[in-house]
Parts: structure tokens; sequence; C-alpha cells
């Protein structure tokens, strides 16, 4: 596309302002993709270890961990192979005043869940009041061997191990034995999570079985945040849209009279829309390749309290999404093109 490198070469001004346009964009769609993974993660991470298919509930809790209290009959009645969950929110610091607010879960050692907890230092040990917890323990300055003091009781939960991407509802997870946690809900059962998806004849009166994927979307505020991301982030693309068509078609616009120059010497309508498509490709491509770069630098420079997590997968579709979005915007210049009739711009 010899022509399209040319103009784009003889114009700088005016294709460096689009694609800085492109690029302020782009960037912004970036941060604001990372922001609403990290905060996704955030929400659900700890489930996502937990590699479970689906979660029986009671019936009247409508989807939350919280609001959930299966009786020892419910719990007697399903099968065996799941693993009960006692879930507790609260308030722990330790005994140098490090403060931070937590979700107790409770799980039987023996369980798949807790065979499955990777851990980053320590033992992987929640007997006699041990517990293992979330890494973010650890970036607060918490240590192995540190006891959390749970507000508002007399209990003290030694820390033996770190696990990674353990959080729940936003908040870090401390994974316990249920004997630990008894004094704090007198044993209740919250929910029972299984490796599979259980019959519908094996689920008793009173309960819900839910998807692990349904459970996430019930969490609080997760489906709010999610669609709330999703609507700025297609809003965006929309503008990208906007703004390459504006400009592309000022542009084609002002150089009307060289283009029925070019036609009466004989140059297609195909070439000159081609050469319009890889001008709105190449400025699009230099813009998501600039932002890529300082999404990058951003999310390494940003403090760790911003959960943004910049994904290679998310940043793929991103970049996709605003060349498609471009070519797109490139559509309604491309129709001034095909009408040019070079008799009547040379003779005008």
């Amino acid at each position: 596309m010899f022509l399209a490198i040319k103009e784009m070469l003889h114009e700088k001004l005016r294709y460096s302002l689009i694609v800085v346009l492109i690029f302020l964009v782009s960037y912004l769609l970036i941060i604001l993709t990372g922001l609403a993974t990290g905060l996704a993660n955030l929400n659900k991470a700890a489930i996502n270890e937990w590699d479970a298919s689906s979660i029986v509930l009671n019936s009247d809790s409508e989807g939350r961990l919280q609001q959930s209290f299966l009786s020892q009959d419910e719990v007697a009645s399903l099968p065996n192979n799941g693993t009960r969950i006692s879930q507790y929110s609260t308030l722990v610091k330790s005994e140098n005043g490090l403060k931070e607010n937590a979700q107790l879960v409770a799980l039987d050692s023996k369980s798949f869940i807790f065979k499955k907890l990777k851990i980053t230092s320590g033992r992987k040990n929640i007997r006699n009041n041990a517990g293992v917890v979330s890494d973010k323990f650890k970036s607060d300055g918490f240590k192995i061997g540190d006891y959390l003091l749970v507000a508002n009781s007399s209990l003290r939960i030694k820390i033996t191990g770190f696990t990674p991407r353990a959080t729940l509802g936003a908040l870090p997870v401390v994974y316990i034995s249920p004997d630990t946690i008894q004094s704090l809900n007198k044993g209740v059962t919250n929910a029972v999570v299984f490796k599979n998806t259980l019959n519908n004849s094996k689920i008793p009166k009173g309960t819900d079985q839910l998807s692990i994927d349904a459970f996430i979307n019930k969490l609080p505020g997760y489906s709010a945040q999610q669609l709330t991301f999703n609507f700025m982030i297609g809003f965006l693309y929309i503008i990208i849209l906007i703004v390459i068509s504006i400009f592309l078609y000022i542009l084609t616009v002002q150089k009307l009279p060289n283009l029925g120059v070019l036609k009466a010497q004989g140059v297609s309508t195909q070439y000159l829309v081609l050469s319009t498509l890889f001008q709105s490709f190449i400025m699009s491509v230099i813009g998501v390749i600039i932002a890529i770069i300082l999404g990058e630098i951003t999310a390494i420079t940003l403090p760790s309290e911003v959960p943004i997590v910049i994904d290679k997968s998310n940043i793929i579709l991103t970049g996709i999404g605003i060349i498609i979005m471009s070519l797109l915007g490139a559509l309604i210049p491309i129709r001034q093109i095909a009408k040019v009739d070079p008799y009547k711009i040379i003779g005008g």
C-alpha cells in the first residue's frame, strides 16, 4: 500500500493526532479491562482454587454463602464426597497491631479442597487452632508463627502457612478446621462443595444446588461490578468507531479533488478503498501497541492495593476489538471515495 504510507508520511500531524486518540482510548480500555479482571479475581480467586463443579446451599439463602445454614440432617443426606464449608467474616489482628478484614473458612483437612491448596511458604496445617492464610497477609507484614486475634472473641489462630490466590468477596481467606471455628458459629455448616454435579434426586428438600459459575455470579456486588465495567468498555469501543469515522471522513472530504485526479488517471476505486482501510489498520495497530506497552508499565508500577491484572488473552481480544472498530469506522469515508466522479471533480 505505497499510496497509503506515502500519504501518511506527507500528512504526519493529521495522522499522528488520530493515532494519539486511538492510543488514549486503547490505553483506557486496557486499564479498565485489567481492573475488571483484577476485581473479579479478588471476589472469586479462592473459589477458583477449589476446583469444584457445584455447591449446595440452603434454599432461602439466594445463593449467598453467608446467608446459608444447613442442618445436620441436610448435610447427612448429601453424598459424603463433598467438602463442608463454614464461613465467618471478621476482623483479625496480630499481637504487634497489624489488622486485616478476613474470611474465615473452615473445612476438613481430608477434604479435596484442602488437599489442592498450594503453599508458598510454611506448612499446610490447620489443626489445634492453626490456619493457612492468604499470601496477602504476608504482603501486609504477617509472618509464619504469628497469631491472629479474632475480634470480639478469645480465639487465637496461629499462622502455619501462606497460600496464593486466596481471596473471597475481596477479602483474604484464613483456612481453619471445623473445631477452630466452633466457638464462633457453633459448628454451623454453610454449604457443601462437590467436585462433580449431583443428580437432583440426591439434593435434600430445603436445599439448592448451584454450579460454581452461578454461585460466583451471586456473590455480593460481583454481577453489578462486572456489568458496570462491561458497559464502560463497550462504550469506549463505540467512541473509537466514531472518532475514526469522523477523522477519516474529514480527511477524505479534504482530498476529494486528489482522489478525482487519481481516478481520472486510471487508479481503481478498489485500490483507493483498500488504501483507506490500510491507513485505518496501521493507525489502530500503532495506537494499540503503544497502549499495551504503557498498560504493562502501569500495571507494574501501580501499588499492590490497586487490583489490576493485565491478562494476555484479554489484551489480545481488546487489541483485536479496537482494530475491528477502526476498520468499521473507515466504512463511512469509503462511501465518499466510491461516489467520487472524476469528471465532476476536475470540471469543478
